[in-house]
């Protein structure tokens, strides 16, 4: 029987070190913004983006400025999400089915804002401390101390007692990332003898 695990968690929280140390462990990996990558590249998605954000120009999507579109403006923002997510979600667990390994392993930025725990079987969550999360995304997206924030404050809030609780019932697994990469990896070794 396949295992199929959702790696989740906020905006700089890890995820992808995660992922590509479960890589170098020998796991199948997959990642809904690999396959965005690839969505935002199809003509048929770039027209829908064009007709109801703007946000194209020589047929690309400028993804900057939809960025700043949608992330000062929640319904604009739903409106994105309704339009990705189901076809990032179906392409993914197609991806997974067809996987050869008994556990493969997803990077889900939006588990909880989607609701799509349920389609995992398993649930690992990176938690990062806020000001650890910024100083990674500045580095990595070049984005100003107040754009990280407002994508921050888009996200589920890992803090608020409602999430703990939705954590508990389902039994995810929560790693801290605030040391090395070695902590990581042994806290994912814990985590594989779960499963």
């Amino acid at each position: 029987m396949k295992i199929k695990v959702a790696v989740t968690g906020g905006i700089g929280s890890g995820k992808s070190t995660v992922l590509a140390i479960l890589k170098d462990m020998g796991y199948s990996v997959y990642s809904c913004d690999e396959i965005y990558k690839n969505l935002i590249r199809r003509k048929d998605y770039v027209a829908e983006i064009e007709k109801r954000f703007g946000c194209v120009k020589d047929g690309h999507i400028q993804l900057d400025e939809l960025s700043e579109k949608v992330f000062s403006n929640p319904e604009k923002r739903k409106e994105l999400n309704a339009l990705a997510h189901p076809r990032i979600m179906k392409e993914l667990l197609l991806a997974m089915e067809n996987a050869t390994a008994n556990v493969v392993f997803a990077e889900v930025p939006l588990l909880f804002e989607g609701e799509y725990e349920n389609l995992f079987d398993k649930v690992l969550v990176v938690l990062r401390d806020t000001s650890a999360r910024i100083s990674s995304v500045k580095v990595r997206d070049s984005l100003s101390d107040e754009q990280i924030l407002s994508r921050i404050h888009a996200q589920i809030d890992y803090d608020s007692v409602s999430l703990k609780e939705r954590l508990k019932k389902i039994g995810a697994y929560c790693i801290y990332n605030h040391t090395d990469l070695e902590h990581i990896k042994n806290e994912l070794e814990n985590f594989i003898k779960t499963v």
